[in-house]
């Protein structure tokens, strides 16, 4: 939510500044991607990409704080680590002299103790084009969660067990839940779009970009009867089997 509110602020801000301007030629795609290269490059050599942040930038971290230009350049003179090139998923839109471009990217830390760590990374930036140049004036990172998470094999008998139309209460959409090959896959009833259920363990899931943890519960006759969702929160909503599935079960 901060998140939106961040990027539809700057979005605004940056299309009323450059109300009375036309747009300039160009491939403003291409020349910002240009600029997240540089970035990408050298992220912790902030004056190789700084001049083109405007003094009055804001970035959201990711963990709810949100830096001014001066806090993030200092916090990234100090980070160990190394961004990967690649950009992926992209999404770019433009409205006048304002844009916004949104990637995926590869980020490896580097400790003290020589321990390496690797995340998949979403940012999206808003940039605003002054005269010939661009500037960014907000940007915002969220980590993908489980993006590298390799799912463990599971028994198809106990995937078996989990198949089935899935209900919450108080009501919301069904979710169904079908086995495709050795995968577990969930859809709901208001998506067109199934995800893949990836396995912790037999009775523990997740899913690939999603925070949520999906753990199955047995009943005192041993039948799979529930099905709880976790969120990062630590709110718990609570799956039961349908009517005519638990019938067939």
């Amino acid at each position: 939510m901060i998140l939106q509110h961040l990027l539809v602020f700057a979005l605004i801000s940056a299309m009323c500044g450059s109300a009375q301007e036309a747009p300039k030629a160009g491939n403003a795609e291409e020349e910002i991607r240009a600029l997240e290269t540089v970035r990408l490059k050298s992220p912790t050599r902030t004056e190789v990409w700084s001049d083109n942040v405007a003094k009055d930038a804001l970035f959201h971290l990711g963990n709810g704080a949100v830096a001014s230009k001066q806090d993030l350049l200092e916090h990234m003179r100090h980070e160990p680590i190394e961004d990967a090139l690649e950009m992926s998923d992209t999404k770019f839109s433009q409205i006048g002299n304002a844009a916004i471009f949104s990637y995926v990217f590869r980020r490896t830390f580097h400790d003290a103790a020589g321990t390496v760590a690797h995340q998949h990374i979403r940012r999206t930036v808003v940039y605003q084009r002054t005269g010939s140049d661009w500037q960014m004036i907000a940007s915002a990172v969220a980590v993908i969660p489980f993006a590298d998470f390799e799912s463990r094999p599971v028994d198809p008998k106990v995937l078996g067990t989990y198949l089935g139309v899935w209900t919450s209460t108080p009501a919301s959409p069904t979710v169904t839940l079908t086995r495709e090959g050795g995968k577990l896959m969930a859809q709901e009833s208001n998506e067109t779009e199934k995800v893949e259920f990836l396995a912790e363990s037999d009775s523990t899931f997740v899913i690939r970009g999603d925070s949520a943890l999906v753990t199955f519960e047995k009943g005192p006759d041993g039948k799979v009867t529930r099905m709880l969702l976790r969120d990062i929160g630590g709110s718990v909503q609570v799956f039961g089997r349908s009517i005519t599935d638990r019938n067939h079960r």
